[in-house]
């Protein structure tokens, strides 16, 4: 399947994208101006000079111009080499060879999502679908497709996977995506039924123990543990789950648990500034302002454009009576962040001392 190449999964939070750029009229019409220009031509030969496996099937190309396959492969090849306009130029050449291939259909809809034209994406697969109704990959790819237009075509997106579900009824990727659509349209406990069957379904699908864990998490409820622990069992250098699950215990109050594993993470990645200014965070709410103030330092280190951090470290200077350095620190945290009003409020009342 091509859906990961739709899906930022860690998170998973829909982005409606603008529809601009391409847009399809009829098979013919789909991609203009299909010449290379001199600059183009010189950038295809410095991809083939450092990709031999793309020169390669460009010189198969040049010798069987009528093989749909070769020009799937370049695609593909183009795509895995970041190159997405020369990909979707192929991906169109093999579809429009062979309109009865499914990956074709995908490859060509994927670019064309890829570049930002979700209405071009999905005229494609509807184009698939008059040759062929029934193949669950294109239905749940245009579900999604539906759902991140402009305007989401929910109701149209649920029908979509509720038809790939009767195809393949242990589809998990039709279950997780309903998941993520009831989500998005504030239906918690639907969202909840259909991350949980597609975890039945599949059992190694940690994004869908990832999005377990976070509507539990936003309820307060200790089931969140048990499903970013799952999450970790599936891949234990997942950073995200094991921040997840650290900042749960943070936001329940159970600091100690909460301290353990933020170090514990640290420990692993020393540059995780995330961590690093959790853990501030919480030395300065139990008044350990020392140590808070090592970490914020710590964090700054790490991320020095988050103006955040300076703010804190400016909490604890003023505490360790450092007012010059605390002035300093809030309008260092003010150029870096203009709106961050706490930082303007501790500033003014130090000005005006």
């Amino acid at each position: 399947m091509m859906l990961s190449r739709k899906w930022i999964l860690a998170g998973a939070v829909f982005t409606i994208v603008a529809v601009v750029g391409l847009f399809l009229l009829n098979k013919s019409g789909w991609i203009q101006n299909r010449g290379k220009s001199d600059v183009e031509a010189d950038s295809l030969d410095m991809i083939e000079t450092v990709t031999p496996e793309i020169a390669a099937l460009s010189e198969n190309i040049h010798r069987n111009p009528k093989d749909h396959a070769l020009y799937y492969a370049r695609a593909n090849a183009y795509y895995e080499f970041g190159n997405v306009k020369y990909a979707l130029l192929d991906y169109q050449a093999a579809y429009q060879m062979d309109s009865t291939n499914a990956n074709y259909a995908l490859g060509f809809s994927d670019c064309l999502f890829d570049l930002n034209n979700a209405e071009g994406a999905i005229a494609v697969l509807e184009d698939y679908r008059l040759h062929d109704a029934n193949n669950v990959d294109v239905l749940v790819t245009l579900a999604v497709d539906y759902f991140k237009l402009p305007k989401p075509e929910m109701q149209k997106s649920i029908a979509l996977l509720d038809e790939a579900i009767k195809l393949d009824v242990q589809n998990p990727d039709a279950y997780f995506f309903k998941g993520m659509i009831f989500k998005e349209s504030g239906d918690t406990a639907r969202a909840i039924s259909s991350f949980q069957t597609t975890v039945e379904v599949d059992p190694d699908f940690q994004e869908a123990y990832m999005q377990l864990g976070n509507l539990y998490a936003a309820q307060k409820n200790k089931l969140a543990l048990q499903y970013y622990d799952d999450a970790i069992r599936l891949d234990s250098t997942d950073r995200q789950a094991s921040y997840a699950k650290a900042k749960f215990y943070q936001d329940i109050g159970s600091l100690s648990q909460a301290i353990a594993d933020y170090k514990a993470m640290i420990v692993k990645d020393p540059q995780d500034a995330d961590a690093i200014y959790n853990l501030a965070t919480i030395y300065y709410g139990i008044d350990s302002i020392a140590t808070a103030y090592k970490y914020y330092e710590l964090a700054i280190r790490q991320a020095p454009a988050n103006a955040i951090s300076y703010y804190g470290k400016g909490l604890c200077a003023e505490e360790l009576k450092k007012r010059d350095e605390a002035i300093s620190l809030y309008t260092q945290a003010l150029n870096l962040d203009p709106d961050l009003q706490e930082a303007e409020k501790r500033l003014n009342i130090l000005n005006a001392q």
